[in-house]
Parts: C-alpha cells; sequence; structure tokens
C-alpha cells in the first residue's frame, strides 16, 4: 500500500468520530432547546429576507370573537340549586311563593281600603275567578276556584312593602267593618267617626267663654295646692312641737 494512503480500517474510524461529534452536537441544541444552525455565511442576511417577505395574519374582528366565546366567564357545569328542579320541595315552594306576589295587588285593596274579613275576600277573588285563574300555579278543576285555604295560604305567603304578612291585616269575623272603637288587632288601625263641623265651635263668644273657663280652672286648681300645701306645713309642725315635748 503507498504510504500516502490510509487504510479502509481508519477511514471507517474517522467516519465514525465525525457522526458521532455531529450527532451529539444536535442532540444538545435541541434539548436545550435552540435548532442546530446551518454552517453557512449568509445565514443572517437570508433570514431578514425571509421575514419581509412573509405577510402577516390580520387579528380576528370582535365579533369572530364574541361569536367564539360566551357571556358567562366559567363555562363550565354549574350546581343547579333544587328550586329550579321540577319535581322538588323546593321547586313547589317558590312557585308558591310567587303565586302570592302575583295575586297580591288583588288582596291588599280589599284589606286596606274595605277591611273586608277572610270570607268576604273569598268571595270577592271568586267573582274575578275567570280572570284570576291563569296566575295560579296549579288551579282547582272546578268551581269554586278559591277556597278559604286556599286565601289564608296566599296571604301567610305574600308581604307588603314594609315586610309584614298581609294575612295581619284581616278584619277578624266577629269584629263589624270600619266601626269606631272596636278593638281591632295591630297592626289595623283604628276607626273613627267623621263628625261634620257644627259652626258654634268657630263663633269668637264661645271662644272667650271657653277661655275665661279654663283660667278660671287654672286658678281654683292652684289654689287648692296652695291650702293643700299649707296644712300639710302646719300639720308638720304641730307633730315636730309634740315631739319636742
Amino acid at each position: 500500500m503507498a504510504p500516502g494512503c490510509r487504510s479502509p480500517l481508519a477511514l471507517r474510524l474517522a467516519a465514525v468520530c465525525v457522526v458521532t461529534t455531529l450527532g451529539s452536537w444536535i442532540s444538545t441544541s435541541f434539548v436545550v432547546g435552540h435548532p442546530p444552525a446551518p454552517n453557512c455565511r449568509n445565514c443572517r442576511s437570508v433570514a431578514r429576507g425571509a421575514e419581509g417577505e412573509v405577510a402577516l395574519e390580520a387579528p380576528p374582528s370582535d365579533a369572530e370573537i364574541s361569536q367564539e366565546t360566551s357571556l358567562d366567564p366559567r363555562p363550565v357545569r354549574k350546581f343547579r340549586p333544587k328550586r329550579e328542579i321540577r319535581g322538588t320541595l323546593c321547586y313547589a315552594r317558590r312557585e308558591l311563593n310567587e303565586e302570592a306576589e302575583r295575586l297580591r295587588p288583588f288582596i291588599e285593596p280589599l284589606l286596606y281600603e274595605k277591611r273586608l274579613s277572610l270570607k268576604e275576600i273569598t268571595f270577592v277573588l271568586n267573582r274575578m275567578g275567570q280572570k284570576l285563574r291563569p296566575l295560579l300555579y296549579k288551579p282547582r278543576v272546578g268551581l269554586p276556584v278559591f277556597t278559604e285555604h286556599k286565601v289564608r295560604r296566599l296571604m301567610r305567603r305574600a308581604k307588603n312593602s314594609r315586610g309584614i304578612r298581609i294575612n295581619r291585616y284581616v278584619r277578624p269575623q266577629k269584629l263589624p267593618a270600619n266601626a269606631p272603637g272596636a278593638p281591632y288587632p295591630k297592626p289595623m288601625k283604628d276607626v273613627y267617626a267623621e263628625v261634620p263641623p257644627l259652626g258654634w265651635q268657630e263663633m269668637p263668644e264661645y271662644a272667650h267663654m271657653l277661655r275665661e273657663n279654663r283660667q278660671k280652672a287654672s286658678e281654683e286648681k292652684q289654689a287648692k295646692l296652695k291650702e293643700a300645701r299649707k296644712a300639710a306645713f302646719v300639720l308638720s309642725q304641730e307633730e315636730a312641737s309634740e315631739a319636742d315635748e
């Protein structure tokens, strides 16, 4: 073999070393996070020319974004309360409370203005049964539309603007309506008879006479008080003199 030539074994070893060195360098660069840079002199100029030629994509409009998203900031499955689940007790109670609020504007004038009893309110509501039936949660099949029990429960559930149950304003059956001096339970207000002016209260002579009578009565009261004080003082002096003796 010529002295300038190398053996095939040496060439193979050299090729293996080169491949191993390049492989280790490429793997290290990918692990670190930087891709292997090509071994050329005009790399920077080529990259700058490519960036200048690429056109940037336009951002999406607000309408497209609004269609893809929802108003709920957390669109996940949430807990559903029982008052929204049909067939539960909480659902039925919520419906009954809403029913009482729908019928409250029809019941309040009968309580505050006319001061009706439970039987009278039931009678008035039944006269409007055809109008009020769609407002009920589960109306009765036949007649009457309202019973005393139903009306009582409606008034127990409904509250007025002050937060008081309107069933407290129901007039007792044994008391007449708008009777002056009747012992109405609280928070019902008392009723007073309307007396028209008779005319003689505004006469000047009568007013002067009333003023004199009041003045005389006050003077007599003051004189009696003075006499009582004098008598008490004299009695105390006599008791003190007797005690000294």
